[in-house]
């Protein structure tokens, strides 16, 4: 009897030390398997495509096979347009609807690509604003109908649906279509296929407004000049403003930088706040130092024509309307 129990319990400890065995090689081989996801999931990826929608913290970016990927932006994603020096905000609003970008980062764990950098061309900067006219245009008639009484329901419908009309049948749309069937492959020359048959960005103004010397600090002459633009820009539909700050080649290159980037600052600032210019209006505000005077600079009378603000409307021919009318 005795023996039989030593026996039995031999065997159990046995079975204890098999079962045992093996928890803990499933638990190790599942502990060598999770770095390997978690170096896979944090691998850099690129991704090319559209922006079809935007919060205050992600992007929604479409490719050309037209899969979605969700962007996350974080306060060290690096903007900038292709070809300029200048780093912008995530949170800029140049990074709107109809937008193509480039984007490179690394999947995080909830499948969001963690952006590191971003990249757009100028030419799809205006073909997105162009676009966006073309919204804002909808958007403010749908405003005005929704203050009537309910009687005018029914209006309001029609109106929108004879936007959506005018908008999906124009030569405009079309174009921007067959962009986005050609995909990533044949982007850049469909946008300037898309460009050139708008008959392209035409300057229908352009100012200078100046400064006093180390300041940026609009006088009331720039004020009452940018306040004209303005004005003009409102009757426009199919707009979009750039911004260009200059500096004398007093001080460093540097200091002139950021004092020309100050000035191109203070105008935005001005266009946007004082004049209720849509900041997606504006394309990408830059200061460039002392490069290009426009008159001699060892002169007294020449660095004060070079320390200025150029700023341009442009108008697409296609979009712009001359109508009364649509410009309510």
């Amino acid at each position: 009897m005795y023996k039989i129990r030593i026996k039995q319990f031999t065997i159990g400890v046995i079975l204890g030390l098999t079962l045992a065995t093996g928890v803990f090689a499933q638990s190790s081989i599942k502990g060598q398997q999770r770095p390997n996801n978690e170096v896979a999931s944090r691998q850099k990826q690129k991704v090319s495509g559209v922006i079809v929608d935007r919060n205050a913290e992600s992007l929604v970016v479409r490719d050309e096979a037209g899969s979605e990927i969700n962007i996350l932006l974080t306060d060290s994603t690096s903007v900038r347009q292709h070809k300029k020096k200048q780093i912008l905000a995530a949170d800029t609003p140049q990074l709107m609807s109809g937008l193509f970008v480039d984007v490179v980062g690394r999947t995080n764990n909830s499948g969001y690509l963690v952006a590191e950098r971003i990249r757009f061309t100028k030419t799809a900067l205006m073909v997105a604003s162009a676009v966006g006219a073309r919204v804002d245009r909808v958007e403010r008639r749908v405003a005005a109908n929704e203050a009537n009484d309910e009687e005018q329901a029914v209006q309001i419908e029609q109106s929108v649906a004879a936007a959506k009309v005018v908008l999906q049948e124009s030569q405009y749309a079309q174009k921007m279509a067959a962009v986005a069937i050609l995909g990533v492959g044949g982007l850049a020359s469909a946008v300037d296929d898309v460009i050139s048959g708008l008959d392209q960005f035409e300057v229908t103004k352009s100012i200078a407004v100046k400064f006093a010397a180390g300041s940026a600090v609009l006088s009331p002459e720039a004020k009452a000049a940018l306040n004209e633009i303005a004005q003009e820009a409102r009757e426009k539909d199919g707009y979009v403003i750039e911004v260009e700050g200059f500096a004398s080649s007093d001080g460093g290159a540097d200091h002139n930088r950021r004092l020309s980037q100050r000035r191109a600052d203070a105008v935005v600032a001005h266009l946007v706040e004082s004049k209720l210019i849509p900041p997606r209006r504006i394309v990408a505000p830059v200061g460039v130092g002392s490069a290009n005077p426009i008159a001699d600079d060892t002169s007294r009378k020449g660095r004060e024509q070079n320390r200025r603000v150029e700023v341009k409307m442009l108008v697409n021919r296609t979009l712009g309307s001359s109508d009364p009318d649509d410009r309510r």
